[in-house]
Parts: C-alpha cells; sequence; structure tokens
C-alpha cells in the first residue's frame, strides 16, 4: 500500500510539473529519478527477505526506462544479470522482485539473463540489441554491470556493420507496420517514422558504430553535425511533451494520434487556426513539419555512418568519373566536388543534373551533398529558376519510371518548391479527415506515382497510360491537382488559378496550359458522375460527355481520377469503383466519338452475355423470360462477375414466385475484405423493399459500405449490397451469413416493416472519439435538372448502423418510390445517392414540400 501512494504522488507530482511547463524532458527524468526511488527500495525489500547477496548479480534498467525517457504510463523493463547462480535462490529474487513491483501498479517486462546469454542474444535479435544499449545499474553489483557494459560495448564495436545494418532492418521493419511515410494522418509518436524511434536510432547506431549513444556527445566529438543535432533534439523534446499529455489525458499508455487527440492537442496547445485552416489542422503542420525534421537528420547521421565506415572509401571516390561539370559518379555514389558544392546551393538546374544522373546510374547522392543543398534551398532567395532548370525539370516529368521517387526527394530537399512555388503552401498540410491517408503534398506526390504503375497494369488504365503521348501534361496536372486545398476559396477553383501560374513560370504552350488548367479544376467531375448518378441514363452521359469536350481530355482525366483515388490509401481504387470509371468512360467515348456505344463496349458486354446464354440448358435458353433477363443485367454486374456465377444467380431469380418471394444468398469478398449479399425479391414484394433490407442489416449490425439496385423486366428486384461486419475479422462463419440471410427473408415477408431492434454495443470509446472529431456538417442535395424523370436527392453524413434505414424510412412514409440507389461508404463518411419520384411516378419540384423532405430526412441523419 505504501508503495502505491508513493507511485500515486510520482505521478500527481510529473503531472504538476508537465502542466507547469516544463520540457519533455526534465518530466521524463522526474518520473524515471521517482520510479528509481520506489523500485530499489522494493528490490532492497526482495533481497532483505530472500537473503539475497546484491553482490551476485545486479538489477539492469533496459530500454527507455534504462534511457530515462520514461513516459508516465509506460511499461518498465528490468532485467537481472547474474554469473550463472543456483537456480533455487535466482527464482526466489526474480520471482519476489518482480511480483512486489507488479503489484505496485507497474505494467513490467523482466528477464533473468547471465552476460554470456546477453550478448548471445543481442547479436541476432536487434529488440535485444538496442534494449541493452540504453541498460543502466538500478540495484546490485556495480562490478558486475561495469564488467558486463564493457564486454558488450567492445562485442558491439566487433560488430559493428552486422549490428548496424539489423537495426536498419529492424526500424525499417517497424516502420512498414506503423507507416512509411511520416504523413500518415494518424501517426504513432513513438513507432512512426520521424518520431521518436529516429531519435533513439541515432543513439544505437552512434553507440554500435562509434561505441558513444549521446546525441550532444556525438555532435561534440564531431559525428553528428550541429544542423542535424538541432532538429534531433528539439523534435526529441516537442514528442516527449506530446507523448507525455497523451499518457495523462488517457490515463494510460498511449501514442497514437488519433483526429480526437489531434483536436484535444491542438486546443491545449492554443492554436487559433488562420482563414481556411481549422486549428487542429494548423497543429498538425506544426507536427509533420517538426517529424519532418528530424526524419531527415536522423537519416542523414546513419548514413554518414555508414559511409564514413564503409572500407575503401578513398579508393571509391579515387576511381570515380567525370558526370558532369563538378559532378563525380563513384560506383554506389554521385556528388558534386568542392566548386560543385559551391554552385549547387544556389542552382536547382544543377540539383536536377545530379538527380538525372543519380536516376540514369542508380546511384545514391553522397550526404555531404545531399545535406549541402538542402541547406542552400532553404536559404535560397525567392527568386524564379533559370531556364536550364525549367527544361531539366520538364524533361523528368515527361519521363515515367522512378518520377514519383525523383519528386519526393526534390521537395525533401527543397528543390521543387523552387520551381513550383505553389508547393511550399501545402508542405505537411494535413487533411483533417477519415478519407485521406497523406498530408496534401504527400498526397499530390503519391498521385504521380500511381500513374506511373498503371503501366505494369493489364487492363484499360494500362492501355491508356501506356498509349498516352500526354504523360508531361498528365504528370504536372496530378503534381498540382490538390495545390488549392488550405484555402477559404474551393480548393479547384484555386487549384485552376495555380495551374494557370505553374504553366506560365514553366513555359508551356498554350494547348498544354489549357489541358492541365482543365484537368486540375475538374478533377473531381469524373469520380463525382461515376458514383453519384445514374450511368444507365443516356442525359448523366451526355452532361458529362459536353463537360469534358474531347476523347483526349477524357482519356487524361480517367488516368488522373484513378490514381487521385488510388493515392488516397490502400484499397481506396476498388474494383467497384473502378467498374464505375470504366462504364462512365466507354459511354462518355462513344458520346464524343459517333453518339453511338463504343463497338468495344458493346462487343465485351455481348460476348459475356453470350457466354452466360451457352451455359444455360436447352429449354432455358429458348425461352422469352430467360433471354429478356440476361438483356437487362446490369453492367457492373456483367464485369464483376464470371458467367457461370450469373447462370446461378438467374438461375434463383427464376424460382421466385408469390409463394416463393424472396431469395438472398451471400459470399466473403477477400479481395475488398467484405461480405456481399445479393437479394432477389419477386415483383409481388417489392413495396418498401429497400427500407426493409436496410433494417434487417442494421439488426444485424452489419455496415453498409455500398449498394446497387436494379429492377429486371418483368420488375422482380435484383440488388446488391456490400457489407462489413464488426462481429468477424476477416471472413464471417457461414453459420453467420446464413444467418443474415435469414433476416433479410423474414424482413421481405412480414406483413408490415419490421422496426430494427440496435444493438448498441457498437458504440465504443472509438466512436465516441471518432463523433467527437466530426467537423463536417450533415447535407442534403436535390437535383432536378441531371435527369429528365427523377429527382436526385444526395446525403452526405457520417456513417453509422442503421443510417441507411433511417433515411429509406423516411423516403417510404413520403411515399416516394426509390428508382436508382448508389450507396458509397469512405471509412467514417457515406455519400448517399437516391433517385426517386413521388407516387405519381413524377420529380418533386414543389418547394415546400423539399423543404419538409429535407428537414425530415437532417433529422433521421441526425
Amino acid at each position: 500500500m505504501e508503495s502505491r501512494q508513493q507511485l500515486a504522488e510520482a505521478r500527481l507530482k510529473s503531472a504538476n510539473l508537465h502542466s507547469s511547463g516544463n520540457t519533455g524532458l526534465q518530466v521524463c527524468l522526474a518520473w524515471a529519478d521517482s520510479v528509481d526511488a520506489i523500485v530499489h527500495r522494493l528490490i532492497a525489500v526482495a533481497c532483505q527477505e530472500e537473503n539475497a547477496d546484491p553482490s551476485k548479480f545486479a538489477f539492469l534498467a533496459l530500454g527507455g526506462y534504462g534511457r530515462r525517457d520514461l513516459a508516465p504510463y509506460s511499461d518498465l523493463d528490468l532485467m537481472l544479470l547474474h554469473n550463472s547462480l543456483p537456480e533455487k535462490p535466482l527464482q526466489a529474487i526474480a520471482r519476489r522482485a518482480s511480483q512486489m513491483i507488479g503489484d505496485t501498479g507497474f505494467q513490467l517486462g523482466f528477464s533473468v539473463r547471465t552476460p554470456f546469454q546477453c550478448r548471445q542474444l543481442a547479436w541476432t535479435d536487434a529488440q535485444v540489441l538496442t534494449s541493452l544499449v540504453e541498460m543502466r545499474l538500478i540495484y546490485g553489483s556495480q562490478s558486475l554491470f561495469e564488467s558486463f557494459e564493457n564486454s558488450f560495448k567492445n562485442g558491439a564495436k566487433l560488430r559493428w556493420r552486422s549490428l548496424a545494418s539489423m537495426i536498419e532492418q529492424e526500424r525499417l521493419d517497424e516502420r512498414r507496420k506503423y507507416g512509411e511515410t511520416e504523413f500518415l494522418l494518424h501517426p504513432n509518436v513513438k513507432r512512426s517514422r520521424g518520431c521518436l524511434r529516429d531519435v533513439q536510432i541515432v543513439r544505437w547506431i552512434g553507440f554500435v558504430c562509434f561505441g558513444e549513444k549521446n546525441p550532444e556527445h556525438l555532435r561534440d566529438v564531431g559525428l553528428l553535425a550541429e544542423e542535424d543535432y538541432a532538429p534531433i533534439h528539439e523534435g526529441y523534446d516537442y514528442l516527449l511533451r506530446l507523448r507525455n499529455q497523451l499518457h495523462f489525458i488517457a490515463g494510460r499508455a498511449l501514442d497514437s494520434l488519433d483526429r480526437s487527440k489531434q483536436m484535444e492537442l491542438s486546443k491545449w496547445m492554443g492554436f487559433q487556426g488562420r482563414e481556411g485552416v481549422l486549428p487542429v489542422e494548423e497543429f498538425m503542420t506544426q507536427f509533420f513539419d517538426m517529424t519532418s525534421e528530424l526524419r531527415y537528420s536522423s537519416a542523414n547521421f546513419v548514413g554518414m555512418a555508414r559511409s564514413r565506415l564503409t572500407p575503401f572509401g578513398f579508393l571509391y571516390r579515387f576511381l570515380s568519373l567525370s558526370a558532369g561539370k563538378n559532378l563525380r559518379l563513384g560506383l554506389k555514389e554521385v556528388w558534386a566536388n568542392g566548386k560543385g558544392l559551391e554552385r549547387i546551393q544556389e542552382d536547382p538546374g544543377m540539383v536536377l543534373e545530379l538527380m538525372q544522373i543519380a536516376n540514369r546510374h542508380q546511384r545514391r547522392i553522397e550526404h555531404k551533398t545531399w545535406r549541402t543543398i538542402r541547406k542552400g534551398m532553404l536559404k535560397r532567395a525567392d527568386k524564379p529558376v533559370g531556364k536550364e532548370a525549367i527544361a531539366r525539370f520538364l524533361g523528368l516529368m515527361s519521363t515515367p519510371g522512378r518520377l514519383g521517387e525523383i519528386l519526393r526527394r526534390l521537395h525533401e530537399l527543397r528543390v521543387l518548391e523552387q520551381i513550383i512555388p505553389a508547393v511550399r503552401h501545402t508542405r505537411s498540410l494535413l487533411q483533417f479527415n477519415e478519407y485521406h491517408k497523406y498530408t496534401v503534398d504527400a498526397h499530390c506526390i503519391r498521385s504521380v506515382e500511381c500513374v506511373e504503375e498503371f503501366a505494369k497494369r493489364n487492363d484499360f488504365l494500362g492501355d491508356l497510360y501506356r498509349k498516352s503521348k500526354q504523360k508531361l501534361v498528365l504528370h504536372l496536372a496530378l503534381l498540382l491537382h490538390d495545390l488549392g486545398k488550405g484555402f477559404v476559396e474551393d480548393h479547384s477553383e484555386v487549384g485552376l488559378r495555380i495551374a494557370d501560374e505553374t504553366s506560365q513560370i514553366l513555359g508551356l504552350g498554350e494547348a498544354d496550359r489549357e489541358l492541365i488548367c482543365f484537368l486540375v479544376h475538374q478533377h473531381l467531375i469524373m469520380t463525382l458522375t461515376a458514383f453519384r448518378f445514374d450511368l444507365t441514363q443516356l442525359s448523366t452521359t451526355v452532361k458529362f460527355a459536353q463537360q469534358v469536350g474531347s476523347l483526349e481530355r477524357l482519356q487524361l482525366l480517367t488516368l488522373l481520377s484513378c490514381a487521385d483515388l488510388a493515392a488516397v490509401g490502400p484499397g481506396a481504387l476498388n474494383d467497384w469503383k473502378l467498374n464505375l470509371i470504366h462504364q462512365l468512360y466507354d459511354a462518355t467515348a462513344s458520346q464524343l466519338q459517333s453518339g453511338e456505344p463504343l463497338e468495344h463496349q458493346v462487343s465485351a458486354k455481348e460476348a459475356i452475355r453470350k457466354s452466360v446464354l451457352d451455359l444455360l440448358l436447352p429449354h432455358e435458353r429458348s425461352s422469352q423470360v430467360w433471354n429478356d433477363r440476361i438483356a437487362a443485367i446490369p453492367t457492373t454486374y456483367l464485369f464483376q462477375n464470371k458467367p457461370h456465377e450469373l447462370v446461378q444467380d438467374l438461375r434463383l431469380i427464376h424460382e421466385l414466385s408469390p409463394e416463393k418471394p424472396v431469395q438472398v444468398w451471400a459470399e466473403y469478398l477477400s479481395d475488398r475484405d467484405a461480405s456481399e449479399y445479393s437479394v432477389a425479391v419477386d415483383p409481388s414484394r417489392t413495396s418498401g423493399l429497400f427500407q426493409r433490407i436496410t433494417g434487417a442489416m442494421a439488426s444485424q449490425r452489419l455496415s453498409i459500405l455500398s449498394a446497387e439496385i436494379h429492377s429486371l423486366p418483368d420488375s422482380a428486384a435484383w440488388d446488391r449490397f456490400l457489407v462489413d461486419d464488426p462481429d468477424f475479422q476477416g471472413a464471417p462463419v457461414p453459420s453467420r451469413l446464413e444467418q443474415v440471410c435469414q433476416a433479410i427473408v423474414k424482413a421481405v415477408e412480414a406483413p408490415e416493416p419490421i422496426t430494427p431492434n440496435f444493438r448498441r454495443t457498437w458504440k465504443g470509446s472509438a466512436s465516441e472519439e471518432s463523433a467527437a472529431s466530426r467537423l463536417q456538417p450533415t447535407q442534403v442535395r436535390f437535383d432536378n435538372s441531371s435527369s429528365d424523370l427523377f429527382t436526385i436527392i444526395t446525403v452526405f453524413a457520417y456513417d453509422r448502423i442503421g443510417l441507411l434505414y433511417d433515411i429509406s424510412k423516411i423516403l417510404s412514409d413520403l411515399q416516394l418510390d426509390l428508382q436508382v440507389a448508389k450507396v458509397s461508404t469512405h471509412l467514417d463518411q457515406v455519400v448517399d445517392v437516391f433517385y426517386v419520384t413521388d407516387s405519381e411516378g413524377n420529380k418533386i419540384t414543389e418547394s415546400t414540400y423539399l423543404y419538409t423532405l429535407r428537414q425530415a430526412l437532417l433529422r433521421a441523419i441526425e
């Protein structure tokens, strides 16, 4: 009880230090001292109780505890080091000490090892190695500790090359898990790139390569450059303070900066925001700037350590070749010589020349040259670049292959903003939503990388990209398309001006300028049309074709739209979205060419329909009902399913009758990590069908990701719903799929609609945190101009279980007939589009009726 009280008092003391404005490191050191006092006393008591002689062993603090940058609720990592003590007394003291420390309230990681075991593990396990690098004595034999410390340090020096590689590989694996780029929008302040782990790797590499782990000491002896030490030191304290705040507000160990925590921290740090930028976006821009600089400086040191200790380094430079004026090409690196270093600081054109050489010969840029470029670009006056630099940049932008990687490096070197000034504004600019995974600048560069990857695809995107003769225009448009974000005005309008100004800076011809301006200004139009409008309506295609204007524009806009989607994050460009875009592309291309369906589009559809027909039995093939249904198979179904799957579906539909009015079947789609439910309903039971199905799914706690509803020539319904089942990680068990199918059947066959019975367990802390960070208002929009027959209702809202049911119930209660529904979910946000008429089949045009409908929908959604 006494130790627990001491622990509570120590945490309160640390919290007071933190709230008083002490630095992150000061709070961590004070907390580590308090923990030391408690742990030391507990170990002493345990030794006394077990009659153990402390001169025979040593208790060592490892990892963060050993480093003394311990956060308020972090685990303690302790090791009992001994020289072959008898097993029984060893187990007794280990068990008693660990039990007492654990009972006090610490989360404890505990190990018992000999010096030989430690070294044996450290040389092959990076986690053990890095943990031991930070060791310090807490209690026990000073001589045993010093002897082991010296042998460990000497052993590491002998193996520095393999150990450094092992540490780097471990860090690479961790970055892949927690985000390869520092621009992930939910960073982990400990493990994400540019965060605390990149400070620690400086210590670890410094230890194994030079026998010194303190960054300040590494700087003092000239191993860590002053310009690298400053960002590491500043970023280290900044991240420690953020981490301490996260721990204190959560009352537990917490290192992940989700959106609600970002909002809390921005308020705590006093950010007010500015025009067009939220306080949380301002805070996260600072965070990304800080971590970007830290990551760069950390990588600089690691690269320097690697090159400094490379055998025969002098010989490599001696054997180098001239690669241009003041540039040298070595076996592994390319660099600027003395005079070149003076020039390259002020000359973006020379940097681009160096980048071209490095790319052509697959060489990395030497660290001194890299650092000199970056330092010079940061100081360079804001003035136009020369014609040579522009010519080299346009040459790079015209050449696919590694363009995304080159742009990323130019951005890191601050060269890109010298050529395109608008890039500077978007550096580290947060997009505060769950949809985008990267900051604006990182997303734009990633989109260029994505379009390059289309060259490897064996589909229509691959064909379009490989055949395109306007790659320069396409790559530039992708790089510019979101640079208008972060202003009050719509980012597409700002982007239009940026595209025009950039085209003038680059000296582009009038035709290329107009094309780039169109692509940037209208970069959202294709996805909006494909995902929100009924593509079977001729008016949709005609209107879109008028907006696009030419086949060349359509081809480039298709590539840009798909690359933009793919660059959002993994899985954003899925088969469903790609099929809709492909369908819109084909229909629009036919309008732009002849007004008739494209020959390959017709032939592809008809080939699939013929394959379906060929699989039928003779009596099925001769039936007019079967032929009508095959002719009416929705385009998306044709391209998403194999012919034999469509035959199976049609046979289930053929079994429908008033006596057996419903057929429901399901399968798990592993490539989309979601379950697809297909529902076929006899014409006698289609009234209020959408409401019934969505209600049944809500009762089963399913989250609807997308939905398509279609009617066959005889008015039978053939609908599909893609859903996420929160009760299962991965594929649901077959019994679960059957359970949902039966629930849908029951709901459709019921005489009256069944009110869903929501189980509220899904409203956990994660949902509450997400709700707290929702800044975008719910919107309901009406469109009576895009369709000749229907009123189009578009709903923008945050997703929740039962949302689609609540919307469909309002439509049913107001006696609206739902003809088409297009539902898509982007993580936590949904865009639902409904084509409706009134009970007499007319559009809804009366203003009072539209107002009543909007208010009813808003109440149901909120």
